[in-house]
Parts: structure tokens; C-alpha cells; sequence
């Protein structure tokens, strides 16, 4: 009886020591060569919060918050919820990283950013600017041969606009539905506004190749500049919209 009793003094002790593992033992669990920095966790392991996490030193989360559901155990699936705030209108989201039987899974994913701050991360040829907002709404994914095995979501970019040295675009709204299919990642984009109409299908296919097809329309208020661009890309159908099919791999 005496060892019975040790046996479970000890293991609720352990327990104890587990449940409440201070957040700070994360950075040192990081290995050197990641990239990634954490700063100022605090909290335990399973519940805390970072003022930043960064990634070679060029993208950033910050106001960093996590908590494990622990109910997701009676699935026998490990769940962690994520948010983060960057501030204003920057970056900010929330989210679902889950780890079962199957493998990993996000789910349940919210960002909202700026479309400036979109274009920070994104090495363009050619000198813009653009305005407007970007949501992305990604309900599943997983990963899977050769890209994915569920995927499904969506992007919103409101009151778009391009600005170029050529002249501006004012897109008005585009939409975004990206899904996969036999492991391969598919993108269908709808745009619409008074200046100019786009339709668009993009596929991802083994190998890295990818295809895009679409048509690109400009009315009699889009800058003749831009006009004389479309014109650049290829030819123009029966309507007298631009036809867009680029192959090639990444």
C-alpha cells in the first residue's frame, strides 16, 4: 500500500511539473538554424502569449496568444488555437493547428491584412502600389501528395486598386476560391468593376508546372495605357477581351 501510495504522489507531481511548464523553455526548444525567434513568452507551454514571433527576421507575428484544447483528446487529436494582432489594419488572424491519427491540419483560419502589407512580402519586377483590404478564410488544410489533401478556402481583396507608373487600376473587388483536386492545388479568381472584368482558373500540377487561363476585359474608362498593356499579354477574342493562357513551372 505504502508504494502505491509513492507511486501516485509521484505521478501527480509529474503531472504538475508538466501541466505547468513555463512558456519560456519554447525558445530554447527552437533549433538555432530556424530562423524563428520568439520573444517574451510567457505563460505556460499549453497557454501563453509572445509579444513576437519572427522568422528570418522578415515575417512577424505580434501579440501572440495560444492555448491547447484539450477536449480535442476524446478525438485523439492534439489542438492548438493561435492568434495574433500586428496592429491597425496591418495583420492580424486566428486560428487551428491540429495533430491526429492522420497527420497535421489547419483549420478554422482568419487573416485580415492590408494589401500594402501584402506586397512586403512579394519581390515584383516592376514598381506598384496598391490599396484595399485582403481577407482570407481557410476552413481546412492538409498536406498530401504532390501538394495537399484537403484544401479549401477563399481570399477577398476589397476596394482594390492598382498604382503603377503606366497608370491606375481600380478593381473594385476580387475573389478568390482555392481548392484541390487528386493532390493538386486549383485557384478560380472573379474580378469586377466599372473599369475592367477578369476571370481566371490557375492550377498548380505535379512537378511544379502551372497553368493560367483566363480573360481580362477593359471598358471605355480604363486608362489607355493600361489598354495598350492588355494588348501586350495575347490575343483578343470575338468580345474583345484578352486571352490569358501562360504555362510553365516554378
Amino acid at each position: 500500500m505504502k508504494i502505491k501510495f509513492i507511486l501516485l504522489c509521484a505521478f501527480f507531481y509529474l503531472s504538475a511539473l508538466i501541466i505547468t511548464l513555463p512558456a519560456s523553455l519554447i525558445p530554447h526548444l527552437v533549433p538555432e538554424n530556424s530562423g524563428v525567434e520568439i520573444s517574451n513568452p510567457s505563460g505556460t507551454v499549453w497557454q501563453g502569449k509572445a509579444t513576437q514571433i519572427a522568422y528570418n527576421k522578415k515575417y512577424t507575428l505580434q501579440q501572440l496568444s495560444w492555448h491547447v484544447d484539450w477536449s480535442a483528446l476524446t478525438k485523439l487529436q492534439f489542438k492548438l488555437d493561435i492568434k495574433f494582432n500586428n496592429g491597425g489594419s496591418t495583420l492580424s488572424g486566428k486560428g487551428s493547428l491540429i495533430y491526429g491519427l492522420n497527420g497535421a491540419l489547419l483549420e478554422n483560419v482568419f487573416i485580415d491584412l492590408s494589401a500594402s502589407q501584402l506586397l512586403t512580402y512579394v519581390n515584383l519586377p516592376l514598381p506598384i502600389e496598391v490599396t484595399g483590404d485582403i481577407s482570407v478564410v481557410l476552413k481546412q488544410a492538409s498536406q498530401g501528395v504532390p501538394y495537399c489533401q484537403q484544401l479549401d478556402a477563399y481570399i477577398v481583396w476589397e476596394n482594390a486598386s492598382i498604382i503603377s507608373q503606366m497608370g491606375n487600376v481600380d478593381l473594385a473587388s476580387a475573389n478568390l476560391d482555392v481548392s484541390c483536386e487528386e493532390g493538386e492545388m486549383i485557384a478560380e479568381l472573379q474580378q469586377q468593376s466599372p473599369q475592367i472584368e477578369s476571370s481566371f482558373n490557375a492550377s498548380l500540377r505535379k512537378g511544379e508546372a502551372y497553368q493560367l487561363k483566363g480573360l481580362i476585359k477593359g471598358t471605355d474608362l480604363l486608362e489607355p495605357s493600361i489598354q495598350q498593356a492588355l494588348s501586350w499579354i495575347g490575343r483578343k477574342d470575338n468580345t474583345g477581351a484578352t486571352v490569358v493562357n501562360i504555362n510553365g513551372t516554378l
